[in-house]
């Protein structure tokens, strides 16, 4: 299986996705390092006997002992392992001492006469020679127990280092030892983390670059490993510019090097590749679902074709009717970035059309769009048929050369071109510009159709969503044209539960444990803007009503009319006795002005409590009174006051009857049975319940749909309430009321709080993060913001 051949186990310096530590294979039977024996084998490494260690660092021997451990019963040897004195030392004293694990020095194998474990002390260069393979251990610079291994199979050598930093050792090695013409060497660390590799004993590429200054042959094929996943990117792209590996590669764990020819094996690369290329698009797929913002969306479509077809830049193009417009643009090695998450795209868009409305195909991005067709180009400056103009003086500008291209249509279910993917500049392993493949083309037309699907769903979701939000704010608008204060307070409550919502998502006190996701905010948001939608079956007069005498019109005015009648037919009266010559007449004339100036006072009275102020009960004494005056209309006689004005002006409080109050009231019941029958999407399932219940009182009672009102009052709920409250206390659009100050809307609120409709320790949050305040400078005017001294947390 591996004649002229090692494998690698694991090629990184520590443990990540698809990322194992150090461990090579060098036969069946024996490895270098132990970092990943168990999952780099399985079920074969019982079949390993020896094991050469390079020091003694965790991630080079931490499986060893569970390897003894899991094939305990069935070994028949001891393994074996070598090592320099201090590494054995070590390991004898930190893992092997019955504390860590169990000293399997001193347990014997199962009927055996041989412990389970031996350790064979090396020097350095001591070479030990089995039957296919010999492996000389030398002096490396990372601890003061550390070594590396030459391995050798049939005068085919293979110089690996392990971990280390700058070693002379190591290329007095390979410029004396002719047969080796590979070598395996530690880059751990990005070259801008120089003093942190320094100090653990690692390379950078910069310092590889510099080390190989000291190698006097060209002939040696260089792989790296033990790269730290953090920073693997990093590395590999700083590595691949500075061109130094002589046709060697980054290793990945599975790769199997070829001794003789100091090769990775092609059909294991292909195999890797083709199994990564299925990862890379099934993570893609599962990462393209799963975004629901159209600009990260689209910057995430560009990153996975470029990384996916190793592209160094990119364009993602959405299209119209009428263009292309730009939506992410990317150049690596220029450092480009702009749309998606970066900067706005200023860039012009292509027509697809001429002005003489001939197609635009000399734009390869238009064609590609305008065709539903694939474009591979080896070199741009050579392609015939396109207009690279734009192209080669953005090159001539930057000092880039832009030569291989990939232009993909992104089309939907129907077939339709809804956006152009285009790549630029393919690069190779060793950093060089090559032409896009047909392997290339098809993963990336696989995975512009992921993509097609994703904008799709993504701009349906959005229109949807924004036909929603739509929806409800022409709701509000409409109140607004029924009701011109009812379409500013559902305004002006969204905008406090809003504030309320975000703001106990910041607290780290009180409410430190909620926290709203983006699709709980707009829950709150969107029950704040439905919640007075019952009001929508409400009657403007109802809504709207100023006076106690409001229907449609203020019947104050036929009062008015009334009283002016009574005072007429006084005034005939008077005329007529003075016809007469009534003898009384200077008294009768007395006592109908009396009478007038009485009609007149009790008609300011009735135009007074008119407005809604508190009646008293001999108040409404006086109204029943004004009311049994007669007078007469077309020969009948009437009461100055109808029983309905009687009624509605001896009102107590306000000016809606208690008939008004409980259509008024009925809003909340018609607002939860509306939503409630609308289907909502998952994520404002709540809406209904919340807008239904900002009427509820948080110690029960209140109103309410009957199926709502045994259930407890959420957080939510409790919000809205305070929100639509303090809003209607401090509303100064209100045709019946001016609007309160700050204090004396605090001072209701207080009272509202110790009855138990409000929650105190929302309201006590309202205050202490001034949200009162916030609203107050937005909607309230100068005269209505006042000090006040109202701690709600001792109510």
């Amino acid at each position: 299986m591996l004649q002229n051949k090692i494998k690698i186990l694991g090629a990184f310096g520590g443990k990540g996705v698809d990322m194992n530590n150090t461990c090579i294979q060098v036969t069946p039977n024996i490895v270098i390092d132990a970092g990943n024996i168990l999952k780099g084998i399985g079920e074969k490494a019982s079949q390993i006997d020896h094991i050469f260690l390079t020091h003694s660092h965790l991630d080079h021997i931490v499986d060893i002992p569970f390897l003894i451990d899991a094939y305990f019963e069935k070994r028949e040897k001891p393994i074996t392992v070598y090592a320099l004195k201090e590494t054995i030392e070590h390991l004898n004293k930190y893992i092997f001492n019955w504390n860590i694990w169990p000293d399997f020095c001193e347990i014997e194998l199962i009927g055996q006469n041989n412990s389970a474990i031996k350790f064979v002390e090396l020097k350095s260069n001591d070479e030990i020679e089995f039957e296919d393979c010999k492996i000389k251990a030398i002096k490396t610079n990372h601890t003061t127990s550390s070594c590396g291994y030459v391995v050798t199979k049939n005068n085919n050598s293979l110089l690996f280092t392990s971990d280390t930093y700058k070693c002379n050792t190591i290329w007095d090695e390979l410029n004396n030892n002719k047969n080796i013409k590979t070598l395996i060497i530690d880059v751990s660390f990005p070259s801008r983390l120089a003093t942190l590799a320094k100090d653990s004993k690692h390379l950078t590429p910069n310092d590889l670059k510099e080390e190989l200054k000291k190698l006097k042959r060209d002939d040696i094929t260089i792989f790296i490993n033990h790269l730290k996943p953090s920073y693997t990117k990093e590395i590999k792209d700083k590595i691949l510019k500075l061109n130094i590996l002589n046709g060697g590669n980054i290793l990945a764990d599975g790769d199997i090097i070829d001794l003789k020819k100091s090769t990775i094996q092609a059909s294991l690369i292909h195999e890797n590749e083709i199994k990564g290329h299925l990862s890379q698009l099934i993570e893609i797929g599962n990462l393209l679902t799963n975004e629901k913002d159209l600009n990260i969306l689209m910057e995430k479509i560009l990153l996975a074709a470029k990384n996916l077809s190793k592209a160094d830049g990119g364009t993602l193009y959405l299209v119209n009717e009428k263009e292309l417009f730009f939506t992410v643009v990317q150049t690596d090695s220029l450092n480009i970035k702009m749309g998606g998450t970066q900067e706005k795209i200023t860039w012009p868009t292509f027509p697809l059309y001429k002005k003489d409305n001939s197609a635009n195909r000399q734009m390869v991005a238009v064609l590609c769009a305008l065709e539903n067709k694939l474009i591979n180009i080896e070199d741009v400056y050579y392609a015939k048929g396109f207009d690279f103009s734009g192209t080669k003086k953005f090159d001539e500008k930057t000092g880039y050369r832009t030569k291989s291209m990939l232009v993909v249509p992104l089309t939907n279910y129907e077939n339709e071109v809804i956006g152009v993917l285009q790549l630029l500049n393919k690069h190779d392993s060793k950093g060089r510009v090559i032409s896009f493949t047909k392997e290339d083309e098809k993963l990336i037309k696989s995975m512009s159709s992921q993509a097609a699907v994703s904008i799709e769903n993504t701009r349906l979701i959005k229109s949807l969503e924004d036909l929603l939000n739509s929806f409800i704010k022409s709701i509000a608008n409409a109140m607004g044209e029924k009701s011109y204060h009812t379409g500013g307070h559902i305004k002006k409550v969204a905008y406090i539960a809003s504030l309320f919502a975000e703001e106990i998502n910041k607290d780290t006190t009180t409410y430190k444990d909620i926290n709203y996701t983006i699709n709980q905010l707009k829950e709150i948001e969107t029950a704040a803007w439905l919640h007075d939608i019952g009001k929508i079956t409400t009657p403007e007069h109802i809504i709207d009503k100023s006076t106690k005498l409001e229907t449609i019109y203020d019947r104050v005015e036929v009062i008015k009319t009334k009283i002016e009648v009574a005072k007429r037919d006084l005034e005939i009266e008077l005329l007529k006795q003075k016809l007469a010559n009534n003898s009384q007449i200077i008294i009768f004339e007395e006592k109908i002005k009396k009478e007038i100036l009485k009609l007149q006072e009790d008609l300011n009275f009735i135009c007074k409590i008119n407005y809604g102020i508190y009646m008293t009960e001999e108040m409404k004494q006086r109204v029943v009174q004004i009311s049994k005056r007669q007078i007469t209309i077309n020969n009948q006689k009437i009461n100055l006051l109808s029983d309905d004005e009687v009624y509605n002006l001896n009102i107590q409080r306000g000016t809606l009857t208690q008939e008004e109050r409980e259509i008024i009231n009925n809003h909340v019941v018609v607002t939860y049975d509306m939503l409630n029958t609308l289907p909502f999407p998952k994520k404002l399932k709540k809406v209904p319940l919340i807008a239904g219940s900002h009427h509820k009182k948080v110690g029960g009672g209140g109103y309410g749909a009957k199926e709502i009102m045994d259930l407890p009052m959420s957080l939510e709920d409790k919000m809205l309430a305070i929100a639509d409250v303090f809003e209607a206390l401090t509303s100064n659009d209100r045709p019946y009321k001016k609007g309160n100050t700050l204090s004396k809307s605090m001072a209701i609120l207080a009272d509202m709080v110790k009855d138990k409709s409000l929650d105190k320790e929302l309201m006590q949050f309202f205050v202490e993060k001034k949200l009162y305040l916030k609203f107050a400078n937005e909607f309230l005017s100068e005269e209505q913001i006042d000090e006040f001294d109202i701690d709600f947390s001792k109510l």
